[in-house]
């Protein structure tokens, strides 16, 4: 009897702009190793900074100043406790620095009642019309809008208000002024991925006199070092990714090692520590993106249910034995990754994660057999069923169980149960799954919609509620800004109890905000998610500190 033959799908997808020499062949003269004293020594300028900073606007801009050059974190206890002392203070009347104090101590784990605004309401819950042409203030007031919690109405209020005053005072502005403007009504600070936000804001201080020279240098220097270790990672990962050949093995799979390497960097609390998640979310990525094109376009139903059959089975042998070829190469390059993670975990912290690895592996796997399943049937499912069942399937909650087995470490049975048995539960987990699906959707659906795809939220909510595709782009917009003030709430609550938990969750959805900025960041290679890759591959230029370290 003759086989049946298959018919195959293909996305299209083109090779990968990296070549694996290439990258190689990057070098960079920054280390700790030689660059290590200057650090400390810039640290403990920056240090003294803080500590001679007596006025509350003065320490909340340098605070402020600090994390966006990517550097607060050497200075995490000193930071709150400054803020600590704040929380409570009726620091100042200017709508800047109370917006500042608010932001700021919200985004490092503390609350902070919104009734600080209320000096710059009227009677009617309007802000005073006398606040349009503070263009600081406005600016400001716009950035804590975005650490609004549920039902805190005045934020809303807020994020309306200053936007509508903000787009009429760009109008009114010079270039760099209202280039500003521009780019934090594109993107609030409290969504922006710190790794790239320092490159970016290095870059516009570097001339700006007004800037403190200890603090630049700091910044530049932190980055470049930083950039080595990642550059070091990321190349011992290439030669694993060559002995893999998945190129070769799988052809119409997409290969994305530096992409998905570039997203586990970013998910990741910054700093050299923790390389080992940095590495096990990057193979995850590299494994995981031909296995959604095996899913969604490559495999028969019934060789995805096999596939299926066999991540729950976990027999290496079994799946050898039974598994078409290409899905061979897939599921024992994704055994022997798990493998490792366990061995490491085993010999690190005397602890077993494989029940916890293999029911996560499956849940994700199971999450992409419904949607083959519901693509072969022609089954078209609502909205909400649809995110109920792709925010496990984008592979978020899987990796922030792997960020909690990594940051966890020794301290791992006090969040097993919250964070691993019951992560369905946890919001630390479900809300950066739920924000980041629908980025994805949001800044895909057009491109796929085009080549006829339809597993997506936009498309699905179009065809519920008879709207268009402007409509439900907006409608998604609505509920990111809604899970995020969900997201704000859970940050707050869990940051003494569970800081690293919280880092990761947080650092992962930023990195999903930034990595679609320019629409399908594991597809099309644009040359702005280029340059976005090429951060990891060449330092900041600093001159003047290479040659102070040759005096």
């Amino acid at each position: 009897m003759e086989a049946k033959v298959i018919e195959r799908r293909s996305a299209g997808h083109l090779p990968t702009v990296w070549d694996v020499e290439l990258v190689k062949s990057f070098t960079t003269p920054y280390s700790f190793e030689s660059h290590g004293s200057r650090l400390e020594e810039l640290k403990q300028g920056a240090r003294d900074l803080l500590a001679t900073m007596k006025e509350p606007r003065d320490q909340l801009d340098l605070i402020n100043t600090l994390q966006r050059l990517g550097v607060a974190y050497h200075f995490e206890k000193d930071i709150k406790d400054i803020l600590a002392k704040l929380v409570d203070a009726n620091i100042a009347t200017d709508l800047y620095t109370v917006a500042l104090q608010f932001r700021l101590i919200r985004q490092n784990g503390f609350f902070i009642s919104t009734d600080v605004f209320n000096k710059f309401m009227e009677r009617d819950g309007k802000f005073m019309d006398s606040l349009r042409e503070d263009v600081f203030g406005l600016l400001s007031l716009y950035e804590a809008s975005y650490l609004g919690m549920p039902e805190e109405d005045v934020l809303d209020e807020a994020l309306n208000f200053s936007i509508k005053h903000l787009l009429m005072l760009r109008k009114k502005m010079d270039g760099n002024k209202a280039e500003q403007i521009q780019q934090s009504l594109e993107y609030p600070l409290h969504w922006r991925m710190p790794w790239t936000e320092a490159r970016d804001f290095i870059a516009i201080n570097r001339y700006d006199a007004k800037m403190n020279s200890v603090l630049l240098e700091l910044a530049t220097l932190n980055y470049n070092i930083m950039q080595s270790v990642y550059l070091k990672e990321l190349q011992e990962l290439m030669e694993w990714w060559k002995d893999l050949n998945l190129k070769e093995r799988l052809p119409f799979a997409r290969d994305r090692l530096l992409e998905c390497y570039f997203w586990g960097l970013g998910s990741c609390p910054p700093g050299p520590q923790l390389p080992m998640l940095r590495r096990n979310l990057g193979k995850f990525g590299s494994l995981a993106t031909p296995l959604d094109d095996i899913f969604d376009v490559y495999g028969s139903l019934d060789e995805l249910e096999k596939y299926t059959d066999a991540v729950n089975t976990w027999d290496l042998s079994k799946a050898m034995e039974e598994l078409p070829e290409y899905m061979k190469v897939s599921f024992s390059a994704m055994y022997n990754h798990v493998s490792e993670m366990v061995q490491d975990a085993l010999k690190d912290n005397g602890m077993d994660i494989l029940p916890s690895i293999k029911e996560q592996w499956l849940c994700y796997v199971r999450g992409y057999l419904k949607e083959a399943r519901w693509f072969h049937s022609g089954y078209t499912p609502t909205a909400d069923e649809y995110l109920e069942n792709a925010w496990v399937s984008s592979g978020i909650p899987l990796s922030i169980v792997y960020g909690v087995f990594g940051v966890a470490g020794h301290s791992i049975n006090q969040y097993l149960s919250e964070f691993v048995e019951h992560w369905s539960a946890s919001d630390l987990i479900r809300l950066p799954a739920c924000i980041s699906r629908l980025i994805d959707d949001l800044n895909t659906a057009e491109v796929e919609m085009k080549r006829g795809e339809s597993m997506n939220f936009i498309h699905f909510y179009m065809t519920q509620e008879g709207v268009s595709e402007e409509e439900a782009r907006d409608h998604v917009k609505g509920l990111i800004r809604n899970l995020w003030k969900k997201l704000n709430k859970a940050i707050v609550k869990d940051s003494v109890r569970a800081p690293g938990i919280v880092k990761v969750a947080v650092e992962m959805t930023r990195c999903v905000h930034r990595i679609y900025h320019y629409g399908d960041w594991f597809g099309i290679q644009s040359k702005e998610n280029q340059d976005c890759v090429k951060s990891i591959l060449e330092p900041i230029p600093m001159e003047q500190c290479d040659q102070a370290l040759l005096k």
